[in-house]
C-alpha cells in the first residue's frame, strides 16, 4: 500500500512542477495547435495553445513507478508493471508522432488513420505477445 501511495504521490509532484515548465518549453519551441482556416471563427482563439501535454503524464507516471519500487523495501518492477508501463507508454508515442506531425507541418492534420492504427495494433499485439510470455514471478 505504501508503494502505491509513494508513486501517486511522487507522480502528481512530477506532473504539477513539470506541466508549466513543459508549456513554456513548448510555446518557446511554436509547438502550438495549428487551426484549420475553414473552421468557425471561434477554434482560432486556439491558435498556438501547446500540444503534447501528454508526455509530462506519461513521465510522470514513469517516475512515479520506479520511485515507489526505489524506496519500497519490496521486490523491484514486476513484469505486469513494466508489460504496462510498455502499453501506456507505447500508445502515447503514438499520440506523440500524431502531434509531433502536426506541429512540425503546421497544419491540423497528424498522422493518417491507418498509420495511427498500425501503431496501436503493433503495440497492442506485442504487448498481447509479451503479456502470454512473461508472468509474474508471484505465479499468479
Amino acid at each position: 500500500m505504501r508503494s502505491v501511495l509513494v508513486a501517486a504521490l511522487v507522480s502528481l509532484l512530477v506532473s504539477i512542477l513539470c506541466t508549466p515548465l513543459a508549456i513554456r518549453l513548448f510555446r518557446r519551441e511554436g509547438f502550438g495547435q495549428a487551426i484549420r482556416d475553414d473552421g468557425p471563427q471561434s477554434h482560432m482563439a486556439k491558435r498556438g495553445t501547446p500540444t503534447m501535454g501528454g508526455t509530462v503524464i506519461i513521465i510522470a507516471t514513469l517516475v512515479g513507478y520506479f520511485a515507489s519500487h526505489l524506496f519500497s523495501s519490496g521486490s523491484g518492477p514486476s513484469a505486469t508493471g513494466l508489460l504496462l508501463l510498455y502499453l501506456f507508454t507505447g500508445m502515447g508515442v503514438v499520440g506523440f508522432l500524431d502531434d509531433f506531425i502536426k506541429v512540425r507541418k503546421q497544419r491540423s492534420l497528424g498522422l493518417s488513420a491507418t498509420a495511427k492504427l498500425i501503431g496501436q495494433l503493433t503495440i497492442g499485439i506485442s504487448f498481447a505477445v509479451l503479456a502470454l510470455r512473461f508472468k509474474d514471478s508471484s505465479g499468479q
